[in-house]
């Protein structure tokens, strides 16, 4: 809260006295404000003395003399100390005023932290997940349902316009493939007799098995005059969009909308992109085949549109598909969280979008790497085709929705990522999850005992913070605002993972070490009950905004 105040009112400064080139330079060096080590007597320091040092020659202690002196002439109320420190910092402290209005503010001020930040009139679309359709959602894609559905939150929260999207990828032959397979199956249980030339399966598992019995029992195969592969292929994808959505449900995610690749081709907007590029003269036939002339824009090598035998390849509707997001429908920002398989894929979509007029930061690309299951000793192994692996509903059903949101939100989207079952669905302070909602559950109990005892929080009551970690906490509960910025300009929430874990180990630590309720000193015991209750709400709101559960007692 007070670091990006703190950072404004520095750069406010530095605008009105130093050359705008100079300022550029400095802001090179990364953020202008952070938070102070442990062991810091301050709340925030600068190195802008260190960085202005090389700009204009000077000795860094000198500028960081100088600049604290200038900067608390015109110091905001919030701040009571602003200190030079060797070899050419300067640190900050908030003061203890600012901290506890804004501790009463959450308490006592209604959607003080529903309502924290402004309404922006940017309009971003979040796609995610977006697996093939041809199996049931594994153990990896709850990496990235989870990370996708809880950006779209944290960001909606910070005030944007934001869309969930589920691109369905229904043409191309893997889709054919998976037809013939539950053609495959259903011919086999009817000792084939059924008229089927291609008894090669790309599909296995049995997911398939099940898939099939259930198709034949509404389904005459025998009395189908049609294209059975194209017949079976329908009803097989609408079953797994079904089971997909109810999965996903089941894990708290659900999507504003589900667009079909095919609906590129039926609305002619692979028409309307192939028009585009070759007004551009992007466009080139080689080979036989239609070729996008990517190089031009950086790219290793120029990439295919359109295969010698006439079919499109998916990075032509992977071009289409965001066409429509800009130019179509009008969205400011898109922002896409794919698989690690997709990593070599980034690149050349966005070559394509600034080809065809999308500004580069309009497009985020963001990978959700690997997932790594431990089942005791056992590693498994994740492979749709093959049908062995552990499925998203097997594990949602096994340690619980709040468990799998939290483990797979804790790491950087970027990062290999171990999931421990035993751990996920432990019951003891090893299990941060457990941990968190313990903590909350523990304050809710707190608050309302004091209830029972008649003791009355209100807005009116002398709150004050004295002991360390009070003030530890208060600090800890102004710095929620600043890791929502961070979270929306990184597009990572993991971070807030580890600010819950920590306020949560915070509280424990003061719930055990500090008498709370103590009838005997009402003064003391309305002041650690203010603070409770901020605590209690803070941590309400982090769960929501992870889409977890928040238990008024466990």
């Amino acid at each position: 809260m007070y670091l990006k105040k703190t950072e404004k009112y520095i750069l406010d400064y530095l605008k009105s006295n130093y050359k705008t080139n100079d300022l550029k330079e400095i802001q090179k060096g990364g953020m202008l404000v952070q938070k102070s080590p442990d062991g810091i007597d301050s709340d925030f320091g600068t190195s802008i003395p260190l960085r202005l040092a090389k700009i204009i020659r000077k000795n860094p202690m000198d500028i960081a003399n100088t600049l604290s002196l200038e900067l608390y002439k015109s110091k905001p109320g919030f701040i009571s100390e602003i200190k030079p420190i060797n070899p050419g910092y300067i640190n900050f402290t908030i003061s203890k005023k600012a901290i506890t209005d804004t501790v009463k503010d959450i308490v006592f001020k209604p959607d003080f932290l529903n309502n924290y930040f402004e309404k922006k009139s940017t309009n971003i679309q979040i796609e995610f997940v977006s697996a093939n359709p041809t199996g049931p959602l594994h153990v990896g894609h709850i990496r990235g349902a989870v990370y996708g559905s809880a950006l779209a939150k944290i960001l909606e929260y910070y005030g944007y316009n934001i869309k969930t999207e589920y691109y369905i990828n229904n043409a191309g032959n893997q889709i054919l493939e998976f037809g013939q397979s539950i053609l495959n199956e259903i011919s086999k249980e009817n000792g084939n007799k059924i008229k089927n030339t291609n008894t090669k399966d790309s599909y296995k598992g049995t997911y398939i098995k099940s898939l099939a019995k259930s198709i034949s029992k509404d389904f005459d195969i025998k009395n189908n005059n049609n294209d059975l592969v194209s017949d079976l292929t329908n009803i097989g994808i609408n079953t797994m969009l079904q089971n997909i959505e109810n999965d996903l449900i089941e894990l708290g995610v659900k999507f504003d909308s589900w667009f079909k690749e095919t609906d590129l081709f039926e609305y002619k907007i692979i028409d309307d992109v192939s028009t585009k590029l070759k007004e551009l003269n992007l466009i080139n036939k080689k080979d036989g085949a239609t070729w996008f002339l990517s190089k031009q824009f950086g790219d290793d090598r120029d990439n295919v549109l359109i295969k010698q035998d006439g079919s499109h390849t998916y990075f032509y509707s992977d071009i289409a598909n965001h066409y429509n997001k800009f130019f179509h429908r009008n969205f400011d920002k898109v922002i896409n969280i794919w698989g690690a398989d997709h990593q070599g894929h980034i690149k050349r979509t966005k070559y394509a979008m600034e080809a065809l007029g999308v500004k580069p930061e309009n497009l985020e690309i963001k990978i959700s790497q690997m997932v790594t299951i431990k089942k005791g000793s056992e590693t498994v192994k994740i492979s749709k085709r093959s049908g062995e692996y552990i499925t998203l509903q097997e594990i949602v059903k096994d340690v619980g929705k709040d468990a799998c949101r939290y483990f797979f939100l804790s790491k950087a989207p970027n990062t290999q990522l171990t999931f421990d079952i035993n751990l996920a669905k432990s019951q003891n302070s090893n299990n941060p999850i457990y941990y968190i909602q313990y903590a909350h559950a523990r304050l809710s109990t707190l608050i309302k005992n004091a209830e029972i005892l008649g003791i009355d929080i209100n807005k009116t009551a002398s709150f004050k913070i004295e002991t360390q970690k009070e003030i530890s906490l208060s600090k800890m509960l102004l710095e929620f605002p600043d890791v929502i910025i961070q979270i929306s300009k990184e597009l990572e929430p993991h971070h807030i993972t580890k600010y819950t874990l920590d306020l949560a180990s915070e509280f424990h630590s003061f719930y055990q070490s500090e008498k709370i309720i103590d009838q005997d000193n009402l003064g003391n015991t309305i002041s650690k009950l203010i603070l409770c209750k901020a605590i209690q709400k803070t941590l309400k709101k982090s769960l929501e905004l992870m889409m977890i559960s928040a238990p008024e007692k466990m």
